[in-house]
Parts: C-alpha cells; sequence; structure tokens
C-alpha cells in the first residue's frame, strides 16, 4: 500500500512539473505559443461551431422528438431523423425569411446610391474647387503631398491594388466560411444523431478519470449546464422577438421608413446582447440615410432609447427569470462578462453566471443542512 502510495504521489509531482515546465515555457514564448493556440482553434473552429449549432438545434429537435413518439411508436430511428430534418429545416426557414425581407431593400438602395453617385460626384468636385479658391493654402498641401509620393498615377495604382487585394482576401474568406458553416452542419446532423452515444461515452470518461463522488458531481453540474444555457437560449430567443415587436410598433409610430425591415433584422441579431443590436441600428441608419439623412440620425436617438429601455428593464426580467436570477444579478452578469472578454463574455456570462450561482447555492443549503441551521 505505501509502495503503491508512493508511486501515485510521484505520478502527481511529475504531472505538476511537467504542467510548470509547459506554462513557463509558454510565457516566456507567448508568441509561438499563440500561435500554437490559434492554429489548433483555427483547426477545430467547424467542429467547435457544430456543436453549438447542434446544441441550439437540440431544443427544438426534443419538442419535436417528444410529440412525434406519442405518434410513432417503437421506431425511435425514424423519429430521430424527422425531428433533426424538421429542425434543419426550422433553422434555414428563419434565415430565409430574414433574407427575403433584407436583400430586395439592400439591393434597391444599392441601386439608388449607383444613381445618385454621378451626381453625388459633381457636388463633390465643385465644392472642393470652391473650397481650394477660398484655401490656396490646402493646395499647396496637396502638391506637396503629391510631390512626396510619387506621381498621381502610381498613387492611383497603388490604391487600386489595395482594393483588389482586398477583395481577393474577401472572396477567399467568405469561400473559407462557407465551407467551414458547411462542415458545422454536417458535424451537428452527426452529434443529433447520435448524442446518446456521446452523452455516455462522456460519462463513461469521467468515472474513469474520477472517483464516483466526484463524478456525481461532475454529472450532476453538466445537467444543471444543459438546462441552464437550454433555458438561456429560450429566453434570449423570447426577449429578441419581444424587442423587434416593441421596434417595429415605435418606427411604425414615428413612421420611419423600412420600419419591418429594421425590425425583424433587430429581432435576429438581438441574439448577440448590445453588440448585435448595434449592427441593426447601423444597418437601419444607412438604408434610411440613403433618402434622407436628417431622419437616420433622429432614427438613431429613437433606437437608442428604445434599445436601452429593453437592455436594462425588459432583458434582465425575461432572460434572467428564464435562467433563475434576478434582475440585479442578470445585469451585473452581462456587464462583468462583456467588460472582461468582450462579445463572448456578453454571450456566456448570464448562463454561468446563473450555472455559479446554482452550484455556490447548493454548496450554502448543504452546508447548512449539516450545521442544522434554517435562515429565514
Amino acid at each position: 500500500m505505501k509502495q503503491k502510495l508512493n508511486n501515485s504521489d510521484m505520478k502527481k509531482y511529475i504531472t505538476l512539473i511537467l504542467i510548470g515546465v509547459l506554462s513557463y515555457w509558454g510565457l516566456n514564448n507567448l508568441d509561438i505559443f499563440g500561435g500554437i493556440i490559434s492554429t489548433v482553434f483555427s483547426v477545430l473552429l467547424p467542429f467547435i461551431l457544430g456543436g453549438v449549432i447542434a446544441f441550439i438545434l437540440n431544443i427544438p429537435m426534443t419538442k419535436i422528438e417528444s410529440l412525434l413518439k406519442k405518434k410513432i411508436k417503437k421506431k425511435d430511428g425514424l423519429v430521430r431523423i424527422i425531428s433533426i430534418v424538421l429542425s434543419l429545416l426550422l433553422f434555414v426557414l428563419v434565415i430565409a425569411f430574414v433574407a427575403f425581407l433584407l436583400i430586395p431593400e439592400l439591393v434597391e438602395n444599392i441601386e439608388m446610391l449607383m444613381k445618385n453617385i454621378p451626381g453625388l460626384i459633381d457636388k463633390v468636385e465643385v465644392f472642393v474647387l470652391d473650397l481650394l479658391d477660398k484655401y490656396p493654402e490646402i493646395q499647396l498641401e496637396i502638391e506637396d503631398l503629391f510631390a512626396s509620393t510619387g506621381n498621381i498615377s502610381d498613387v492611383i495604382s497603388s490604391i487600386l491594388n489595395y482594393f483588389v487585394n482586398g477583395a481577393v482576401g474577401f472572396i477567399s474568406g467568405l469561400v473559407s466560411g462557407f465551407v467551414t458553416i458547411f462542415t458545422a452542419i454536417i458535424f451537428s446532423i452527426y452529434m443529433l444523431s447520435q448524442k446518446e452515444y456521446l452523452i455516455r461515452g462522456a460519462k463513461k470518461l469521467v468515472y474513469a478519470c474520477f472517483n464516483k463522488g466526484r463524478s456525481d458531481k461532475l454529472m450532476e453540474i453538466g445537467c444543471m449546464a444543459n438546462k441552464t444555457f437550454s433555458k438561456f437560449i429560450s429566453g434570449q430567443c423570447v426577449d429578441a422577438a419581444i424587442l423587434g415587436v416593441i421596434m417595429f410598433i415605435v418606427l411604425s409610430i414615428c413612421r420611419f421608413p423600412y420600419a419591418l425591415v429594421i425590425s425583424v433584422l433587430t429581432a435576429v441579431t438581438a441574439l448577440v446582447p448590445i453588440f448585435g443590436a448595434m449592427f441593426a441600428m447601423a444597418i437601419g441608419a444607412i438604408l434610411i440615410a440613403i433618402s434622407n439623412p436628417l431622419q437616420s440620425l433622429l432614427f438613431i436617438l429613437v433606437f437608442q432609447i428604445v434599445q436601452q429601455i429593453e437592455g436594462n428593464f425588459i432583458y434582465p426580467k425575461v432572460v434572467g427569470k428564464s435562467v433563475g436570477l434576478s434582475p440585479m444579478w442578470t445585469l451585473l452578469a452581462i456587464t462583468t462578462g462583456g467588460s472582461l472578454f468582450g462579445i463572448v463574455g456578453m454571450l456566456i456570462g448570464l448562463p454561468i453566471a446563473s450555472l455559479v450561482y446554482a452550484i455556490v447555492t447548493g454548496i450554502v443549503n448543504d452546508r447548512l443542512n449539516q450545521k442544522q441551521i434554517e435562515v429565514e
């Protein structure tokens, strides 16, 4: 027994030494270590994204599956296939609905902008000529600039090369993103079709690595995390729908153009707290500014007021209630997560805070029960 204990301690010491050496090397070679992490993350990104998609699609799939099992009995495989197809179809229909509303409006405004470009160029030309007549020193500065940078044709050539390289990079990034999303969707389908097998394998791994008491605790935390994140996504969807409806009512009352398009875009992008609403506001302001720049400024003001009211009063109650947190803790979790980790912190701050709150509450209640103390 003593020999076994010594061997066990030796393994722990060797593991700690290896962790210490790797940590020391990583801190002294942050560039290399960061490059390795970045490479690994880029390779695993389709599978990480696939896991996220599978987790989100599992929420409606579970409900569809439970309904189908009442009507289609003793055919679990068929029920699973139909549930996955219907969940994916629902996902695609939402994206297609948003695209159907946005793309025609964007194409129309781009065409309008292209028609107005010649007149806009003439106005800019007149403005520049008047400015040079009033302030000759500006013309001297421009001449000195071209004299230092070289021939004007070289400057134009470098600008064109910049745009060409940017276009090539955009197209390659678009193709790479499409491949990543396609791979992620295929991987999510495999995960959904074999989720029981994956869960069983994860349980076996946990119980093989830890003792039974600790494994039971980890399983309990895992189930709690699954419920918390599922409720968070459901609450986020409800809040996004509420924000979209409120935005449509306000924009319609104020007689802003594109009220329906902006409201739908706001509801979809609101799934990303704060940042998503800012993106919707920017797109809406651009759409309105093409026809009426002054009205776009008023739109930004109205949008900010609605978004602040929703973010500080409605969101904490709707989403916070879904994950079991009060509005105060909800607002604190979102603010802290966003300050520490940016957009990712805004996304996962609230469910993680809810999970930590539930774990701490469970530990405190267990300690109180052991001490036989009741707190009113």
